[in-house]
């Protein structure tokens, strides 16, 4: 029932690139996750494969159940490195992160932090507010599967909700 009554929320309050005045997330939705790409993978899975593509990143850490993807990843872009240290891109649902320790505050400036699940259970969606709030975090995307969160020092804090 959270769920639902969440996805009813996110649809209300959220909207899509028009009304965004980052250029920095404009750019991301409009040149990463709106470009059509036929990808028959799970919601969470391309926005990964579109943004390691779009920020050129050579190095994931992928957490839980997100190093199942592995291969999936491979096939897209067989030089990415995955790490199990510090990374351009960490991925993993909301709730393994809960149980893994990750210094967000040492997180590079050029970091994105993938989190699927972010409205699944009320637990998980207080964790993404908690997140959004730490003050390392600049930008935070929620996309209703999955949340970004971004550690540009050079962006103003803003939240976002963005529907794909």
């Amino acid at each position: 029932m959270f769920r639902f009554i969440s996805h009813i929320k996110f649809i209300l309050t959220s909207n899509n690139q028009h009304g965004i005045h980052s250029p920095f997330v404009y750019d991301y939705i409009t040149k990463c996750l709106y470009q059509k790409k036929e990808l028959k993978l799970p919601a969470t899975l391309k926005v990964l494969i579109k943004s390691i593509a779009y920020f050129k990143y050579d190095s994931i850490y992928l957490i839980g159940d997100y190093k199942a993807s592995e291969e999936i990843i491979k096939q897209h872009y067989a030089s990415i490195s995955i790490t199990e240290h510090s990374a351009d891109i960490i991925v993993c649902s909301i709730s393994d992160f809960s149980d893994t320790y990750i210094d967000i505050n040492t997180l590079s400036n050029d970091c994105m932090l993938l989190l699927d699940g972010i409205h699944t259970s009320s637990e998980n969606f207080k964790t993404w507010k908690l997140l959004k709030e730490l003050k390392h975090v600049r930008v935070s995307i929620d996309m209703f599967y999955c949340g970004a969160l971004f550690f540009r020092k050079e962006q103003v804090k803003e939240d976002f909700k963005i529907r794909i």
